[in-house]
């Protein structure tokens, strides 16, 4: 199984490369910085987890084409193949929670589109004029030495994005909030439409679930440590996606209203009674979390849902007293210890 993993900026950048040389395995394909607003910038990051690692392709997982101008992001990602010895990837998708920051995000998949083709034609050396619906360039061209073929990873939930990623893109992270066979499936179908579409064979589009993923020797611990997350997707899925009595939902979603903050954050708090009323049936719905060993069991049930490929959203381990550092530290551990048998499967 090829594996992909994606780190958030939510410690300190010299903890996160620390981290950041862990992922660096050869066993793992891709180092993921989650690109989010306001939060240390991914970019970066990424130049810098480029010069402390040797193995991984190293981009955001992911960015939006309604924070940068495609030519700025073609300039940023040669730049970062440059310093990363050819180790640059795109990750990219219409982007998520921007209308706090009063930007419209009309015609998602159009505007994803141009973009993706103005960045392309750019890395391909042309110097281009385009007078598109969203972007202008006059002349633009890139220095030649930042030039070349960077693959494209389109994260999404989308349905015309999926088709959207099929007809253009290298891999696809499909971030299904639920872990149902039947969930998974319809993504695959709608990514193998838009490859068809396209005169691609499907198979050469990567397809990889979006898992979150806390590991511990203390299983329960790290059941416990993505029950906000968990909570979270069952509430945004509604009453009748989350398969509960009506009172036990309403009473999830009411709790979930006190969070304090983004559940990966590390200030983030919520009701205690939340412990207690999402069970590990619930968490075990929409996170991969536990022992190593019971991890590398749900992981090989992707692979007989016909995936082989899994993008693992790291979730810290939550402890009084520690750090996110340690927490993600002790899930990056676990990991390492199934490793081998994560990548043969």
């Amino acid at each position: 199984m090829e594996i992909e993993v994606e780190l958030s900026p939510v410690v300190p950048t010299p903890s996160l490369l620390e981290l950041a040389r862990l992922v660096d395995d050869p066993r793992v394909s891709r180092l993921g910085i989650s690109d989010v607003a306001l939060l240390r910038d991914c970019f970066q990051i990424q130049s810098l987890c480029a010069a402390a690692t040797s193995h991984v392709l190293i981009g955001s997982l992911v960015t939006s084409p309604y924070l940068r101008h495609p030519v700025a992001m073609a300039a940023a990602l040669g730049t970062l193949n440059e310093i990363s010895n050819g180790r640059a990837f795109l990750g990219i998708g219409v982007g998520a929670g921007l209308s706090r920051l009063g930007i419209d995000q009309s015609r998602p998949v159009r505007r994803l589109e141009e973009f993706l083709n103005v960045v392309k034609r750019l890395l391909s050396g042309e110097r281009l004029t385009h007078e598109g619906s969203h972007y202008v360039t006059r002349g633009a061209a890139l220095s030649p030495e930042i030039t070349g073929s960077i693959p494209v990873v389109v994260g999404t939930r989308s349905r015309l994005v999926c088709k959207l990623a099929g007809r253009v893109a290298d891999a696809v992270v499909v971030g299904a909030r639920e872990l149902s066979p039947s969930t998974l499936a319809q993504y695959r179908e709608w990514v193998e439409d838009g490859a068809r579409t396209a005169g691609r064979d499907p198979k050469e589009v990567e397809i990889a679930p979006r898992v979150t993923v806390c590991m511990s020797e203390d299983g329960d611990h790290a059941r416990r440590s993505v029950v906000l997350y968990a909570a979270h997707y069952l509430v945004i899925g509604g009453i009748e996606q989350s398969k509960l009595p009506e009172e036990k939902f309403r009473r999830i979603s009411d709790l979930v209203s006190q969070a304090s903050g983004w559940y990966f954050e590390p200030g983030v708090s919520y009701p205690a009674e939340l412990d207690d009323v999402v069970d590990a049936e619930i968490v075990d719905r929409f996170a991969i979390a536990g022992t190593p060993s019971e991890c590398l069991q749900k992981l090989r049930s992707l692979r007989e849902m016909g995936y082989g490929s899994v993008s693992m959203n790291i979730a810290a381990v939550r402890r009084p007293g520690h750090s996110m550092y340690d927490g993600l530290r002790e899930t990056l551990d676990g990991l390492s210890s199934v490793l081998d048998q994560v990548h043969a499967i």
